[in-house]
């Protein structure tokens, strides 16, 4: 279970590819303090006093976050623009991909990353708790308590946002949303997994048979509790590959 408010706008591709959080910045080195000093294009992101630096700042954040695990943290310096001097210190959580600390991630880092930072992503920026549930991820392990509080399947979120060309993807549960059929959360802006927010693209709907090779975006599901959907494209039909397996499913509280 964690909370979500990283707004639209800090995961635009002008937030990511404009101020060096990109594929040949953040994902070169390592997150800890002596990578982003490594790494003039990022500590200038981070240190920039503009509204712009804001952005960078809340996105590495939410980055930290997804990536290093709790007992963890990268902190860093900046000077607002009236001079006041602040210390950042951003702390870890979900620990979906540790390595990244010390060293650059590799895809599957990158991509469960990018996952993580899609499904904590709302529209009007407001912070609710989600839970988030994938397939075969320790880290993601959810509880039979968490599974009977959050029952409103919402969607799945994938891509890879470090990619040189960042692209995410989301889907809605239906008609796989176990619960009820809305959340008091939808209208704090929880719609990104419906309607698309600023990179995320809306593909349709995660399901619609066990057995369609179309009509929906993924063609994998946890048939035990219903947790997860993967195995998803980027159109509704099935590829002659794989499709993506680092997929994070979110569900609310109704």
């Amino acid at each position: 279970m964690t909370e979500n408010g990283l707004s639209s706008n800090g995961l635009s591709s002008n937030g990511l590819s404009s101020n060096g959080l990109s594929s040949n910045g953040l994902s070169s080195n390592g997150l800890s303090s002596n990578g982003l000093v490594a790494n003039a294009y990022v500590l200038s992101a981070l240190q920039d006093p503009s509204a712009a630096g804001s952005l960078s700042r809340m996105f590495f954040r939410y980055l930290v976050s997804c990536a290093l695990p709790n007992g963890h943290s990268i902190s860093y310096n900046w000077t607002d623009s009236t001079g006041a001097k602040h210390t950042e210190a951003n702390p870890g959580s979900l620990g979906l991909a540790p390595a990244w600390e010390t060293a650059a991630p590799d895809q599957t880092m990158k991509e469960i990353v990018s996952a993580c930072l899609a499904a904590r992503t709302n529209s009007k920026g407001i912070s609710v708790p989600i839970s988030m549930r994938a397939n075969g991820i320790a880290a993601l392990d959810v509880s039979a308590q968490e599974r009977s509080s959050y029952t409103y399947g919402e969607g799945s979120f994938w891509g890879n946002i470090f990619d040189t060309t960042p692209y995410l993807y989301s889907c809605s549960r239906s008609p796989y949303a176990a619960g009820g059929m809305s959340s008091q959360y939808t209208a704090q802006g929880r719609t990104c997994a419906a309607n698309g927010c600023g990179l995320i693209k809306y593909i349709g709907r995660c399901m619609a048979s066990d057995h369609s090779t179309s009509g929906q975006a993924c063609f994998n599901r946890d048939k035990i509790n219903d947790d997860w959907s993967d195995d998803c494209f980027s159109t509704m039909q099935k590829g002659q590959t794989g499709g993506a397996t680092n997929v994070i499913t979110t569900w609310l509280m109704p």
